[in-house]
């Protein structure tokens, strides 16, 4: 059980903006909150009553403040351990009494004011100290908000600025979250912000930009509470090419040539592997991956890679692709596992189980196809399926992956160009797994184009690992120490391993969010069966690791499917067009410019949803004008054309 909790002091429960930030930071942290009330109660009753042994941190509001008690407050919060907790003090304004800030900051703030320019743009700059900003520090994130209070500072005084906004000319520069420290007490200051688009009463749903809003409370909440919070056992990132097979070179990818740059940056990379593929590539490259698993995998990309071959069950007139109905999706689902397991028996190479969808993500029902045939995961660009809505969440989108869908794990991944620096580094704080995709052309600027990419997210956090998407969908959970010293674990994947790092025996009590549909056949531990629980609608086991060793979960859930009963053959004749064109694209057509330029034309313009019949059609008719017209323009120049007189030989 975790009792470890953050003592919590405002007026009233009224929900301002800053009591709401704070309550969704503690529950991203996953800390317990005892809140206690000033209004109209005798407070120094209230906190000489407190029992103070778990509580990690304290949070107060600065309109707390105003009560007398406070004082007496401050020189009572040292817990049973003899140790004072870091304390918080949020949402201060220009309203806070400044005598009453330079006395409970040392005389180190001298007072809260607010900023002249409204909107306010510029940039979120975070301080070096990585102890509390971690992979954000030394960062400018872009950043606008309707106003902004900020501190003054007595500079004569040793203050440590976190955070503060500057002008995008740095004309300003604004303190916002500062650290001081009374008389052996730790004690932050954290001005109210009025955040753009987010500061009305309900907060519905957070993006990651958003995330800055409780940024700052995260940080604090993290420093204070350490391992107690909520973490992710490591940092992982991962690079992978969509639909190659094994041949060298495909495209612009040298499988050797990339082999040299991962291992000279320090990168992994995973081929999104079309199952129609399965019995057709190069022997030296099979080598190439076999010798290399640490820096190439493969997992699955659709099964013939038909377009959107999991699209919608039933479409109308608006829809560009025709409806793919959902024992289709299953179908393809079991003939493209099939085709993985051929070709890992003929290659000897093995694969991961994790899906990405060709085009973008099925529908919500082949989610849990997807669960029922025990697949690990699906990463894709988009979370929530085709045609579903975004879950009513405002952490949705800071999770390292949800269970919203059929309560199957889905990854979040995205193209290079996309993300910023500050993109990656919010993700790696979150402890999100950094995960990219692209195709061959990724390389059309030679081989070491994904480099600088790879050096970033490196330097921006040097313990990342870069691994295949198995390893990192066995690698999906979150953690937190416990009162006794063990750990708790949230699962989001069928299947993790527990790695215990610690220099001690540990226990690990394990909860999966489980619809147990379809249902369990068996849980696992090292290959051997385990007892497990059901609590609500957990899956709970409890197991010991020793120091220093590591088990392996599974989750099988039930199903009567036998994959060698699957006809794997290649017979559907349009399908072997399909993919003979998409070679030709990438490996012929790719190598000039004029093929590039009809291939990004073909796509751009959406001509690639109209089929194979309209394409030719499409094709045919430029070059059945353009034919016509050199025809004609040909025998006007040769109507036109003076005629040179015929000269008799003589004889």
């Amino acid at each position: 059980m975790c009792r470890e909790q953050v003592l919590f002091i405002d007026v009233s429960a009224g929900k301002t903006a800053p009591t709401r930030q704070f309550e969704l930071a503690c529950t991203f942290c996953g800390l317990n909150v005892i809140r206690l009330f000033t209004e109209g109660k005798d407070s120094r009753k209230l906190i000489d009553s407190l029992k103070l042994k778990y509580i990690q941190a304290i949070v107060i509001t600065a309109r707390a403040l105003a009560n007398p008690d406070i004082r007496h407050l401050m020189s009572a919060i040292k817990c049973e351990d003899g140790k004072r907790r870091p304390l918080m003090i949020i949402g201060v304004t220009p309203e806070v009494d400044s005598g009453l800030l330079d006395t409970l900051s040392g005389h180190k703030i001298t007072g809260c004011r607010s900023s002249i320019t409204v909107p306010f743009h510029g940039f979120y700059k975070f301080s070096e100290s990585k102890s509390i900003t971690r992979q954000l520090g030394g960062l400018d994130i872009p950043f606008a908000c309707e106003w902004a209070n900020y501190f003054s500072l007595d500079e004569t005084s040793s203050v440590e600025t976190i955070i503060y906004l500057t002008s995008a000319k740095e004309e300003a520069i604004l303190p916002i979250f500062v650290k001081t420290v009374l008389n052996g007490q730790e004690v932050f200051f954290l001005t109210e912000i009025g955040h753009l688009e987010t500061s009305d009463e309900s907060i519905s749903y957070f993006t990651k930009k958003d995330f800055l809003e409780i940024a700052p409370l995260v940080m604090f909440l993290r420093y204070a509470c350490g391992q107690k919070c909520w973490h992710t056992p490591g940092h992982y990132a991962n690079l992978t090419i969509d639909d190659p097979w094994l041949r060298e070179p495909y495209g612009f990818l040298s499988y050797k040539g990339l082999l040299k740059e991962m291992e000279k940056v320090n990168f992994h990379t995973t081929i999104g592997f079309i199952p129609w593929n399965y019995d057709r590539n190069e022997k030296d490259v099979v080598s190439l991956f076999r010798e290399h698993p640490d820096r190439f995998s493969i997992c699955v990309h659709g099964n013939n890679h038909d377009h959107y071959e999991f699209y919608k069950y039933e479409t109308n007139k608006e829809d560009p692709w025709s409806a793919r109905p959902l024992n289709l999706h299953e179908a393809n689902i079991k003939q493209a596992i099939a085709r993985m397991e051929k070709f890992q028996d003929m290659m000897g190479l093995s694969y991961d189980s994790v899906m990405v969808f060709p085009h973008s993500i099925a529908p919500a029902k082949t989610l849990g196809l997807l669960k029922r045939y025990n697949f690990l995961a699906t990463s894709n660009a988009a979370q929530s399926p085709l045609g579903s809505e975004q879950p009513n969440d405002p952490l949705f989108s800071l999770k390292p992956a949800i269970l919203d869908f059929e309560n199957f794990a889905t990854i979040d991944r995205y193209w290079p160009k996309e993300r910023t620096k500050a993109d990656i580094a919010i993700d790696l704080f979150l402890g999100n797994p950094i995960c990219y995709h692209n195709h061959h052309d990724l390389f059309k600027d030679g081989i070491d184009s994904f480099n600088e990419t790879a050096e970033m997210i490196n330097d921006i956090e040097p313990k990342v690992r870069w691994q295949s998407l198995g390893y990192i969908a066995r690698h999906l959970y979150i953690q937190r120490v416990r009162s006794d010293g063990n750990y708790d674990v949230r699962a989001f994947c069928r299947s993790i391993e527990l790695e215990n790092t610690q220099k001690r025996d540990m226990a690990y009590y394990v909860r999966k969010e489980e619809s147990f549909s379809p249902s369990i056949r068996q849980v696992t531990v090292d290959g051997k069966p385990h007892s497990y629980e059901i609590s609500d609608s957990d899956l709970c086991l409890t197991l010991s690791i020793p120091s220093g060793e590591s088990r392996f979960i599974d989750i099988e859930y039930e199903n009567d499917f036998d994959f060698t009963s699957i006809d794997i053959s290649k017979s559907d004749s349009r399908v072997n067009r399909l993919r003979k064109l998409s070679d030709f694209r990438d490996i012929t057509l790719s190598k000039s410019i004029l093929g590039r330029t009809f291939a990004n034309v073909y796509y751009k313009t959406g001509f690639y949803k109209s089929g194979l019949k309209r394409l030719l059609t499409i094709c045919f008719l430029p070059a059945a004008i353009i034919c016509s017209v050199g025809r004609y323009l040909s025998n006007c120049i040769r109507k036109r054309s003076p005629r040179k007189p015929i000269i008799e030989e003589k004889k």
